[in-house]
């Protein structure tokens, strides 16, 4: 029986990616507007947090999620991208989507999808994945969906819900500008376009210019802002590697946590689902409890995100994924190693600013092994490689990331430096499946 339904399952995801690929975009909100109102509007029967911003969307959606369940809350949580099994992208009470619900829920979802005849209707891969997961959320019974933002925000597929409890933009800054725009103010607008009327907005740390154009977009839709720095904030935050701790800085109160997820940026992150938290108790949908909460931000794990993974040296795998990301990885590494070697392996994507990324992270390591990332946008790594040498001597080129991983490893052994992984999910997603042997990886 096992058999068959993993022949589905792989066969569902042949489908899914081959007719509706992930690279083929379309922005706006009329096709996965009808495609969930064939299935039924799911999206309606469940409280929902809406989580936006150019980084730390899946640690705020995790922390949110978990916190919830701690309280006995039952929760849907949807994230995007995954980074070993596409199962990961969502979640009941933290469990993945089972194979077989998976190729249960594909079809009932592509029986309507398939009825959207016309060219400019057909649905694209986001937008079955999101009905996916509204439609499984549904099934099982979820109280509360926390759903991060996929692209931008405005015309973004998970943008159908007219009346969250609670919205969240945790950074604006640069990334798909191709999409989204080139400045500040142009990103922050899409971003914005999750505000809806009279709905708490929680943002993060962010530079001027975007608050101007979130906090005007906010002051129209009535929309009560819950601000970093002023409404909530964070202190007397100690870094060190799987033992983190903080104090939770609300209005007059503060409260210490310690959580394994590391880096600096995961302190912030935890910061933010934790206002948006409160905003949520004051909805009366639970009410917290000082030990649950305690132990729920101290167990906290999210792949990929700073991750130490076990194993006979020092393994990061990081998702930085664009500059800004990159730069905060810079900064961790100087933080949690400061007097270590660290060697890396790094494979970026064709649409981000990879010599931007390249000229953040090679000047804080000793080699560096660019690398091809699994994905049909995956840069040209060569290329990259080539343009990289002409700056930098501690550069090197290996296009397989099982070879790259195990050259870079071995050098870490013999220096007694660590090793990161980093540049996209698709890249750590390989390594991380390399180096664990994670037999539940899909591989897509």
């Amino acid at each position: 029986m096992s058999k068959v339904i993993e022949v589905n399952y792989a066969d569902m995801l042949k489908t899914l990616y081959s007719v509706h690929p992930e690279t083929k975009m379309k922005l706006g909100l009329e096709r996965i507007e009808e495609l969930l109102a064939r299935l039924g509007n799911p999206q309606k029967t469940f409280k929902y947090v809406h989580v936006g911003g150019t980084n730390g969307k899946g640690t705020v959606v995790k922390t949110i999620s978990a916190m919830l369940k701690a309280h006995g809350v039952k929760v849907g949580s949807y994230f995007s991208p995954h980074v070993e099994t596409f199962r990961e992208r969502i979640r009941f009470n933290d469990d993945y989507i089972s194979k077989n619900e998976c190729v249960e829920i594909f079809e009932k979802v592509m029986n309507e999808a398939n009825k959207m005849s016309a060219p400019e209707m057909e649905p694209t891969f986001f937008e079955i994945v999101t009905a996916m997961a509204f439609l499984y959320f549904k099934e099982k019974g979820a109280e509360v969906v926390v759903s991060e933002v996929g692209l931008g925000g405005r015309f973004d597929a998970t943008n159908v819900v007219d009346d969250p409890i609670v919205s969240v933009i945790t950074t604006v800054d640069f990334d798909h500008m191709d999409i989204l725009g080139n400045t500040l103010s142009k990103i922050a607008f899409e971003k914005a376009g999750i505000i809806k009327k009279g709905v708490p907005l929680v943002l993060g740390k962010m530079e001027e210019d975007a608050f101007n154009v979130i906090a005007s977009k906010a002051k129209e839709y009535e929309s009560q802002i819950v601000n970093w720095g002023k409404d909530y904030a964070i202190a007397n935050e100690n870094f060190e590697l799987g033992k983190n701790s903080f104090d939770f800085i609300w209005k007059d109160e503060s409260t210490h946590f310690e959580t394994r997820m590391n880096g600096i940026q995961a302190v912030q992150n935890i910061a933010i689902a934790l206002a948006a938290l409160k905003i949520i108790e004051d909805k009366k949908i639970f009410r917290f409890d000082e030990k649950k909460a305690f132990d729920t931000i101290f167990t906290l794990n999210l792949e990929g995100r700073f991750e130490w993974l076990p194993s006979d040296i020092t393994v990061i795998l990081d998702a930085a994924h664009n500059k800004p990301a990159m730069k905060v990885l810079a900064q961790n590494l100087k933080i949690y190693f400061p007097s270590k070697n660290v060697n890396a392996v790094i494979g970026i994507l064709n649409d981000k600013d990879y010599m931007g990324m390249i000229d953040t992270i090679a000047p804080v390591v000793k080699h560096l092994y660019i690398t091809t990332p699994e994905s049909p946008r995956a840069t040209n790594s060569f290329e990259v490689y080539t343009l990289a040498a002409q700056k930098y001597d501690n550069v090197g080129f290996i296009k397989n990331i099982e070879d790259a991983v195990n050259t870079c490893h071995d050098m870490c052994k013999n220096e007694k430096a660590v090793m990161l992984i980093s540049g996209s999910f698709y890249t750590i997603g390989k390594a991380r499946t390399f180096l664990t042997g994670n037999l539940e990886a899909d591989g897509e």
